[in-house]
This record gives C-alpha cells, sequence and structure tokens, in this order.
C-alpha cells in the first residue's frame, strides 16, 4: 500500500488467523486463545515516534504529543495499566470463554496516527 501500512495490516491479519486457528484447534482440550492488539501506549516507543513526529514536522515535541491523539476517538492514548487491566482480565477464569479473538485495544483509532496529524496541520 502507498501509506506504508500494509506490513502492519498483514502482520495484524496473520495474528488474527493464528488466534482463531489455535482457539478452534485446542478449544476440545479447554485451552482458550485469545490476542490482545494494542494501539499507541505511552511508553517509551511512544516518546520516540512523538520526538521523530515533531522532527519531521517542525513541530516541538508538545505540540506533536497533542497532536497525535487526533485520529483517536477518545482523544488520548493508552497507558500501559489500561492494556495490562485487559490481559490481566483475559488471563483470569471470568474470561475462560473468550476465544478466537483478537481484542484492539485503541480508543477506536480509523487512521494512522501521522496521516491524522498531516489533516490537522
Amino acid at each position: 500500500r502507498k501509506d506504508g501500512n500494509a506490513p502492519p495490516g498483514a502482520a495484524n491479519a496473520a495474528g488474527q488467523n493464528l488466534t482463531i486457528a489455535l482457539a478452534g484447534q485446542y478449544g476440545k482440550d479447554n485451552i482458550s486463545f485469545c490476542a490482545v492488539n494494542p494501539g499507541p501506549v505511552r511508553t517509551e516507543r511512544w516518546t520516540g515516534l512523538v520526538q521523530a513526529m515533531a522532527r519531521d514536522m517542525n513541530l516541538s515535541f508538545e505540540q506533536a504529543d497533542r497532536l497525535a491523539p487526533a485520529s483517536i476517538p477518545l482523544g488520548r492514548i493508552a497507558e500501559v495499566e489500561e492494556v495490562a487491566d485487559l490481559v490481566t482480565y483475559l488471563a483470569s477464569p471470568k474470561a475462560h470463554f473468550v476465544n478466537g479473538t483478537m481484542i484492539e485495544v485503541d480508543g477506536g483509532q480509523m487512521k494512522p496516527i501521522m496521516d491524522a496529524t498531516r489533516d490537522r496541520v
């Protein structure tokens, strides 16, 4: 794809298909499989992405950090604890019947961060 999102999209599709296949294969053994696909999360990697965005778009770090979540309907990126809470739930007996699915933790993000940010600048 021209926008450069083909590799992540292919990886996500492969992860989804693997999750479904494993869930089908091992469900009879009472083993459930699910995957978590986090969107942007406030980590060191996020800081590096914002620094690169600021450099490439000639913005201050603070401006880039405010603009970057523009593609996320909830208006912010996830905190590490939010992803960890979901994983903790999925690993618990309470979620045993959740099987063969990939859960997006992205605040409803529809557009790549850089694309949405360029639209606003």
